[in-house]
């Protein structure tokens, strides 16, 4: 069941939303739960694009294996023409050197 919440807007920002849902047919209460809710799966999506790329970051640690970016562009470029070439060679991951100062 739907709960109630109360939110105070600044005048400015209820005029907008007001003239934007105007615009697109909607009350100013469907506007503000579409946009809410759009706001909600952009952010899950984001939080899950950086879980997903933690546990990218250390299967490569574990693994110590990269792809060399050129092998992996004529792969894909092969495919992309109909080829069928082999997979690229892992390689050993190289440490990093520290940036300068």
């Amino acid at each position: 069941m739907p709960a109630t919440t109360s939110i105070k807007l600044p005048d400015t920002l209820k005029a907008t939303i007001a003239k934007v849902a105007a615009f697109e047919g909607k009350t100013a209460h469907a506007l503000m739960v579409d946009t809410l809710q759009s706001a909600m799966d952009d952010a899950l999506a984001r939080q899950q694009f950086y879980v997903d790329g933690e546990a990218s970051f250390q299967d490569t640690l574990r693994t110590n294996a990269v792809f060399g970016g050129a092998d992996v562009k004529a792969y894909v470029m092969a495919r992309v023409t109909g080829g069928k070439p082999g997979r690229p060679q892992a390689l050993p991951l190289k440490p990093m050197t520290p940036a300068h100062d």
